[in-house]
C-alpha cells in the first residue's frame, strides 16, 4: 500500500497527480531557496535542482 501510493507520488497516472506535483514544487521550493540565500554555493545547487525538476517535468509532458 505505501508502495503504491510512493508510485503514485512519483510517476502519476492522472492529470491530478501531476497537478499534486506542480502544487508540491511550488510549496516547497521557495522556502529552500529563501533558506540557501545565504550561501552562494548552496543556492546555486537547490537552484539547479529545481530547475532540474521542472525540466523534467516539462519532458513528461512533451513526452
Amino acid at each position: 500500500m505505501l508502495v503504491d501510493l510512493i508510485r503514485e507520488v512519483a510517476l502519476p497516472r492522472t492529470d491530478a497527480g501531476v497537478t499534486g506535483q506542480w502544487i508540491l514544487l511550488a510549496v516547497v521550493a521557495p522556502p529552500l531557496i529563501w533558506w540557501s540565500r545565504r550561501d552562494r554555493d548552496v543556492l546555486l545547487f537547490v537552484s539547479g535542482v529545481v530547475v532540474m525538476v521542472v525540466a523534467l517535468f516539462a519532458l513528461r509532458a512533451v513526452h
